[in-house]
């Protein structure tokens, strides 16, 4: 929303119709701006990008097609653009979560490679879930620039 506030033009991706359609509800007259797919990580198509942002989203893309998602957000990153999200550490209290992915320090380092990273913060600490439910954080936060 703030995005499209500041003049942005989005292009929007969720696997739930449902976050798709209140998302849509909330755009009001900006909705020209704003392009929605309902899409899993593994068959989203996205174009190049000025931001390619992943709020708490791509630990949830399955572990055997993270690398290749992963890939298609870098090709997205035209230059100069800007990478930011979260990706679980290894010893968040989801990890081993089939259908999640979860990364070491160092892998999480790996991932951003010729990237300048502007910001990567680790996160450890015990905390609650967006539904109240206890839960032990593991998070790096990124903001990940590409040489323009």
């Amino acid at each position: 929303m703030e995005l499209l506030r500041r003049g942005w033009h989005v292009v929007a991706i969720d696997g739930e119709p449902e976050a798709i359609a209140r998302l849509r509800a909330r755009v009001g007259d900006q909705g020209e701006r704003l392009v929605t797919t309902v899409a899993r990580f593994e068959e989203a198509e996205w174009p190049e990008a000025a931001l390619v942002n992943s709020s708490f989203a791509l630990p949830f893309c399955r572990p055997e097609s993270f690398d290749a998602v992963w890939s298609r957000i870098r090709a997205s990153l035209a230059p100069g653009a800007r990478f930011s999200g979260q990706l679980f550490g290894d010893r968040d209290g989801w990890a081993g979560e089939k259908e999640m992915t979860f990364v070491s320090r160092a892998t999480a380092e790996t991932l951003f490679d010729g990237l300048e990273l502007e910001r990567f913060d680790e996160l450890e600490e015990d905390g609650q879930t967006a539904l109240g439910d206890p839960k032990h954080w593991h998070v790096f936060h990124v903001v990940a620039h590409r040489a323009g």
